[in-house]
């Protein structure tokens, strides 16, 4: 078994059926968290024990990269088409996978976006970064006979 490199964990949209990964990307962390409840009955509380279960299910996407002028396929999901979407005020269709694995193995669902960033500064490389919340259910695309 070995490490996975980050840089093969690819985030993108999916415009018109066609998975388009961001371009010039250099960082991407996937946030999971659970809302809970608690249970305590008249059985459980002479034990001191509280039961525990899930309420609801949440998934934020951060990532950034480089702006880049000049790369139409790179840029086919780069800053202009981010801040399009993020003036839309509608939900996007993401999915991240790990390289080669993009049409194949991967997570895909309905984001809004709740931060996007252009980061411009004088002699230094224009970045932006992105904020992406679920909005519904995330599904995982596995094919039949593969485990992970």
């Amino acid at each position: 078994m070995a490490y996975r490199d980050g840089t093969d964990l690819i985030l993108g949209f999916v415009i018109d059926e066609v998975f388009w990964p961001f371009g010039h990307s250099t960082g991407c962390k996937i946030s999971d968290s659970s809302e809970t409840g608690e249970r305590v009955t008249k059985e459980a509380s002479s034990g001191k024990w509280k039961e525990k279960y899930i309420k609801s299910l949440a998934e934020s996407i951060q990532a950034d990269g480089f702006v880049y002028d000049g790369d139409d396929e790179a840029q086919k999901v780069g800053m202009p088409t981010l801040k399009e979407a993020w003036l839309a005020a509608k939900p996007v269709k993401a999915r991240y996978a790990y390289r080669g694995e993009e049409n194949t193995k991967y997570y895909e669902g309905d984001y809004v976006i709740t931060s996007l960033e252009n980061d411009g500064q004088a002699g230094d490389d224009e970045k932006y970064s992105i904020t992406l919340e679920n909005s519904g259910a995330i599904t995982p695309h596995v094919p039949a006979g593969n485990n992970g």
